[in-house]
């Protein structure tokens, strides 16, 4: 399979200093409501000036479908996982996709019981961040919720990849710029709550 499309968006929507940061994505009538989500996050993480890459590819929902599709270094994605807090909160927590959420660090740093923390279902995913499971991004959680990032993610070299709203589109971006891009939109907490 070819790799991810490598184009940049319409001159007028970056300044000088980012053209040809941003692939381009192609305007199809905006019937799902994960377009309009991905267009604001990919405006937004273009007016940040952070250094980034937009990947165009085939819809892809998991790390294993990643594997098998994309031509990523797989050890580089970043999940992110929506988690309902007791009371109606919104929790995003983004780690290293290999890795698995371990709940009671997780709670810990939450400062709530492992039992005040659930996550999201598929239709609560859609219904909350109005986008499919596997495009959850962390950079969704702004207005919404706190965003917690795995302190192995910092650890990844040079860049991670990780979802920007739709399961065809992924953000290619160093860790250090991500945490300042979220933190840029909503309250960032970084801490360990993962486990091999």
């Amino acid at each position: 399979m070819a790799g991810p499309r490598k184009e940049s968006w319409r001159k007028f929507l970056l300044p000088p200093t980012q053209r040809g940061t941003t692939q381009a994505m192609t305007h199809a009538p905006r019937t799902d409501p994960s377009q309009d989500v991905f267009h604001h996050l990919a405006a937004r993480i273009a007016q940040s000036g952070l250094p980034h890459v937009v990947h165009v590819h085939a819809p892809t929902r998991t790390v294993a479908e990643a594997e098998a599709n994309l031509d990523f270094d797989t050890s580089r994605i970043v999940k992110t996982i929506a988690f309902a807090l007791r009371g109606g909160g919104l929790v995003l927590a983004a780690l290293r996709g290999a890795r698995r959420v371990a709940y009671p660090a997780l709670a810990g740093l939450l400062g709530v019981g492992r039992r005040d923390l659930s996550a999201l279902s598929p239709d609560e995913v859609l219904a909350r961040l109005g986008v499919a499971p596997g495009s959850v991004s962390p950079l969704l959680a702004q207005g919404r919720g706190k965003l917690l990032v795995d302190a192995d993610v910092l650890t990844i070299r040079p860049t991670v990849y990780c979802g920007l709203g739709r399961s065809d589109r992924t953000l290619e971006i160093a860790p250090g710029d991500l945490v300042a891009a979220a933190g840029g939109m909503g309250e960032v907490v970084v801490g360990e709550f993962s486990k091999g």
